[in-house]
């Protein structure tokens, strides 16, 4: 009790000192200070307790208007702007017991009476029964850490994407190309049907679930204008649709937008010619469907 006494007069302080003057480095440095010392806590209630302080902080200060232009370097956690101006994007995540994670975001977006609205994302994963497909809000946020973003023009609507990584659990971890676009009020919508596959399938947003101890690629090349990835597969055939087995399997494919969709490109070539091609660390296993388009299998724990 005399420990959550203290955390609340510690944001109580905090609230009246950030209220009273704009955003500068003292600001910067409390809040980093602050996370790292979530970072470094052992006890999963005090991690969770000083996030809290850490989340209801961070508000307070991306409230200030002129916060908008802050870079906030020294603060560890993930910040994404868009090349036209229009929003930013925080986001991070807390271990949980049993690996798994509780994820955070918050976006500033200008508006169209060029203010700054900030906007909070909960973790609404637990929420989504069709993540290829389903279309969401801030309230029900397929989270992740992002780490890329761009974004290009559908019939004069602005649309993003962003990349992002998700520790999961123990077992499996995940990547994911969300899609960004915004309503007439200014309101986040995640989730738009721009991916086609083989002309089979039109998705809102591709998942690529495998091996907690794998890594693959996901990013997206300027030179190319594409998405590129690594092929996975599962370790034996057996083992479809268990991500837990799945891995990159030597080959890449990718996504290349043709003006109107993002057209699913199988076994690019993105080796220097004079490199032969790799072998599979994770996946000897190769199978010509992407592993996106499978529905998790159920994991025994």
């Amino acid at each position: 009790m005399v420990r959550r006494i203290g955390l609340m007069g510690f944001l109580f302080g905090l609230s009246h000192l950030l209220f009273a003057q704009s955003v500068n480095l003292f600001e910067e440095k409390v809040l980093d200070d602050l996370f790292k010392r979530i970072q470094s806590e052992t006890s999963y209630s005090r991690r969770d307790s000083l996030n809290t302080i850490f989340y209801d902080s961070l508000k307070i200060v991306l409230g200030h208007r002129d916060s908008y232009s802050y870079p906030f370097d020294s603060l560890y956690i993930g910040k994404l702007r868009s090349s036209d101006d229009k929003f930013r994007i925080f986001t991070w995540n807390i271990p949980q017991p049993g690996g798994y994670q509780n994820y955070f975001g918050l976006m500033q977006v200008k508006t169209g009476s060029n203010k700054i609205k900030l906007v909070e994302l909960r973790d609404g994963r637990d929420k989504i029964k069709d993540p290829k497909n389903e279309q969401l809000n801030a309230n029900i946020w397929m989270a992740a850490l992002y780490y890329q973003l761009t974004e290009f023009t559908v019939g004069g609507q602005k649309v993003y994407l962003l990349l992002g990584f998700d520790f999961n659990n123990l077992f499996t971890s995940k990547k994911i190309v969300e899609v960004l676009t915004f309503d007439n009020d200014d309101n986040p919508i995640f989730g738009f049907p721009i991916f086609n596959v083989d002309g089979k399938y039109n998705l809102s947003r591709i998942v690529f679930e495998f091996n907690t101890r794998a890594s693959i690629v996901l990013k997206f090349l300027d030179d190319r204008k594409m998405l590129v990835f690594d092929h996975l597969s599962p370790s034996s055939p057996e083992f479809t649709g268990d991500f837990q087995y799945y891995g990159p399997d030597g080959s890449f494919d990718g996504f290349k937008f043709d003006g109107i969709k993002w057209m699913y490109v199988r076994d690019l070539d993105l080796r220097n010619p004079n490199r032969p091609k790799a072998k599979p660390t994770w996946a000897p296993e190769e199978i010509k469907d992407p592993g996106f388009l499978y529905r998790p299998s159920t994991i025994k724990e």
